[in-house]
């Protein structure tokens, strides 16, 4: 077997883990007596996303103790899920640049990808900190807010990144309709940016992710199938 073919089976078994962790995560458990930012119905967004010390009211005080146990748990998980989300993103651009190892496109996304895992781990870093503090009963300090809200977006923007260069990679090898929600993901990350992480926004932004994500596995196996169309003779 063709060590390319071997990275797209790893990028769907990426897919399958990606899907795995949400159950792993469970449910978030009720707020506590402050809400979250307008907008924010997910808290772990809510918290990503906070710009103010006033915008994490909702994990704060003896009410939300539940709800950040619950945060604290994600985190613990959330080590891991990079690997699944961003490791499947990063297999299948190796599988590509392996099939035809002059294409720079897809070592690019392949180096984009393998970033945002360590772009991800930095944000947790943060968030794990942060937690920390609030837990302790201790003000958010705006110094960690800031570190927050530029890991996070680092973070997002590597993602809305790598989606812009999936899709590119799509239309060129004549799989266009692959190539919608790379781009439409990609738009709703720079949306998200320039609403200044708006609620509903990110939100939305957020549910849109998911068609993205689903779109690997769908690609690698067309691909193993032989259901591509590039435009140069493979190899690899």
């Amino acid at each position: 077997m063709r060590i390319s073919n071997l990275a797209f089976i790893a990028a769907i078994a990426g897919a399958i883990a990606t899907l795995v962790f949400p159950i792993l995560f469970g449910a978030p458990p009720e707020p506590g007596a402050a809400p979250m930012a307008d907008g924010f119905v997910t808290p772990i967004l809510a918290l990503e996303f906070a710009r103010s010390a006033d915008e994490l009211a909702f994990v704060q005080g003896e009410g939300a103790a539940a709800l950040r146990a619950f945060l604290v748990h994600t985190q613990s998980l959330d080590r891991f899920f990079p690997l699944a989300y961003a490791g499947m993103a990063a297999m299948f651009f190796l599988a590509l640049g392996l099939r035809r190892p002059g294409r720079w496109l897809a070592w690019a996304a392949l180096a984009v990808a393998l970033v945002a895992i360590g772009a991800d781990w930095a944000e947790n870093r943060v968030i794990g900190r942060l937690l920390a503090e609030l837990s302790a009963g201790d003000e958010p300090r705006a110094r960690l807010l800031a570190a927050l809200h530029g890991h996070t977006w680092i973070k997002w923007g590597l993602i809305g990144l790598y989606a812009a260069l999936f899709s590119v990679l799509m239309w060129q090898d004549k799989r266009r309709l692959l190539a919608i929600p790379g781009a439409v993901a990609a738009l709703a990350i720079a949306v998200t940016w320039i609403s200044g992480s708006n609620g509903q926004v990110a939100e939305i932004m957020a549910a849109l992710l998911i068609p993205f994500m689903l779109t690997f596995p769908l690609a690698a196996l067309m691909y193993l199938r032989g259901k591509s169309a590039p435009s140069k003779p493979s190899a690899g």
